[in-house]
């Protein structure tokens, strides 16, 4: 399994529109079915979602699929497949190209000539050029955007909305434009493109909250092993000095027995001569700890 078959039985969905309610679930079940990794097919399924609605638009207008322009966003959708495919260890290019044909519905002429070049034009331009696209960095796997840029190259739309949709950076300006070009495209209901948005960003958002639990996990779990291991250095430190302290209690009552053998041994008389000389021997103990205790004078 891998990505082709992944996005093949995707584009297959929604030609049948077989998508049922939690198109997250939906999503989630394609990457495990096809041992992807999760939240790679986010990107795709975005993609081809405003493929599959522009084409309608088009053919709701009757427009040639022969005659329809490149956007922005199939050339880098293009450029993202091959690198993924690449990455998988797909290596003939000519079947790579051929798989974007069938994803991006063009034919196989087409996308082999916009692929070799964009990369021809791509070769010519400056590095300084701010504009210029840098296919080999994308990595809009985990984003889930869906692009309008297809919806600005519609034939149907007002040149001045256009215009100023690409030049407005302000936030509000561009939402009411989105509204506006919306508004005007037949087939396009915003409502729901809305509704996926928002849930494309309740599921960044439960990304982003999973990974913060994760590493919180993580941390938690290396303080608790920073803290095991320095108790764990304390108790061997212990028992070191326990060993320590056991062996020299050990030398002194081996010492003390000699001492006792040796008193028995001696006569009466040697006895009384020795008695307080070995008294002042015996009237200390040593306890478990190794501390010298007095016990007489």
């Amino acid at each position: 399994m891998s990505l082709k078959s992944a996005l093949s039985e995707l584009k297959e969905a929604f030609a049948n529109q077989e998508l049922g309610q939690s198109e997250e679930s939906f999503i989630h079940e394609l990457e495990n079915k096809n041992n992807l990794t999760s939240g790679s097919l986010v990107y795709y399924f975005n993609n081809l979602m405003m493929f599959n609605m522009t084409e309608n638009n088009q053919n709701n207008m009757d427009s040639k699929k022969t005659n329809r322009k490149w956007t922005k966003n199939e050339i880098t959708f293009m450029f993202q497949y091959i690198k993924d495919r690449q990455e998988e260890g797909a290596l003939n290019i000519t079947e790579i190209l051929e798989e974007a044909a069938q994803l991006l519905n063009r034919g196989y002429q087409s996308v082999n000539y916009k692929y070799y070049s964009t990369l021809k034009s791509n070769e010519k331009e400056p590095k300084s050029n701010q504009k210029a696209l840098h296919f080999t960095t994308i990595n809009e796997n985990n984003v889930p955007v869906i692009s309008i840029e297809a919806i600005n190259e519609v034939p149907a739309l007002p040149q001045a909305t256009y215009q100023n949709t690409e030049q407005n950076t302000d936030l509000l300006d561009i939402l009411s434009g989105l509204i506006t070009n919306v508004q005007q495209l037949p087939g396009l209901n915003l409502n729901e493109m809305l509704r996926g948005l928002y849930q494309l960003t309740n599921m960044a958002l439960q990304n982003q909250e999973a990974v913060q639990q994760v590493e919180t996990m993580k941390s938690t779990i290396n303080h608790e092993k920073e803290a095991l291991r320095e108790k764990l250095v304390k108790r061997e430190h212990q028992l070191k000095q326990e060993k320590k302290r056991n062996d020299e209690l050990q030398l002194e009552v081996s010492k003390l027995a000699r001492e006792i053998t040796a008193f028995n041994k001696l006569g009466d008389a040697a006895k009384i001569q020795n008695l307080k000389s070995y008294n002042q021997r015996l009237n200390y103990i040593i306890d478990s700890f190794g501390i010298v205790l007095q016990v007489g004078s």
